[in-house]
């Protein structure tokens, strides 16, 4: 099925993760980016130290605020995790992108994954929504990637999200197979998740085929900002560029 701009652009958490002194333009800017003509991105997902001033940019808007928790590299331990996540709650962030400790699981620690999840739904509650990114290009072993989704899913979160971006290798379509796998496997519990795709997510065809690889197991009912999401921050401009030359 094909799906309308103002859909696709309704998909979008429009990121932007840099940070440096006097950012606050910049995030300024993306925060109007994120209004267009077509309609609104579903969220922008920014660096924590700019969650606050995005939160009063975006105040009358419908455009959830979303940040990154432990990230990139999933390395931090229970108490500073807490700590982030205190701050930008705080701060008015209405979603969070945390990594897994996705490096501690993959040398054996096999618990990791849960202690720091289970932690933050402790913590959390249902205050925002948790996207639990994987890191799946660091995972090159489908079986493996499927342990990590489920063990994941079974805890409990809003989105299973591919990757930080930050990484060789971003989100794949065998990735995204794998964590449709999950999803799908999920989908009637109580805990069903969505799908984040990110990472190297560039142009409008790289995503209309994620579109169809998802709907193709899920279902169009699937094609929602309540359960799919793209983080990208070039994307938005090509489905722009491409509906401007139509």
């Amino acid at each position: 099925m094909k799906h309308s701009i103002a859909e696709r652009i309704g998909l979008l958490d429009l990121t932007r993760l840099e940070a440096v002194q006097g950012d606050e333009a910049a995030v300024e800017t993306l925060c109007a980016k994120a209004r267009t003509r077509y309609g609104d991105v579903a969220a922008v997902c920014i660096h924590p130290a700019y969650v606050a001033r995005a939160v009063n940019l975006l105040r009358e808007t419908p455009i959830a605020v979303a940040t990154v928790i432990n990230f990139p590299s999933g390395d931090n331990s229970l108490q500073e995790v807490h700590a982030e996540l205190e701050s930008v709650v705080t701060a008015g962030a209405q979603e969070v992108d945390i990594v897994v400790p996705y490096k501690a699981w993959l040398a054996g620690d096999k618990r990791a994954v849960f202690r720091l999840m289970e932690a933050v739904q402790h913590w959390l509650g249902n205050q925002v929504r948790i996207k639990a990114i994987l890191e799946t290009g660091a995972i090159p072993i489908s079986s493996m990637r499927l342990k990590l989704s489920r063990e994941v899913a079974e805890i409990g979160v809003d989105f299973l999200k591919t990757s930080t971006g930050k990484t060789a290798v971003g989100a794949t379509p065998e990735a995204v197979a794998d964590l449709l796998v999950v999803t799908k496997e999920f989908a009637h519990s109580q805990v069903a998740p969505g799908i984040k795709v990110a990472g190297g997510v560039r142009t409008g065809e790289q995503m209309d085929t994620y579109i169809a690889q998802i709907e193709a197991v899920m279902g169009t009912t699937f094609i929602t900002p309540r359960t799919l999401r793209f983080g990208a921050s070039s994307l938005l401009d090509d489905l722009l560029s491409q509906e401007a030359a139509l």
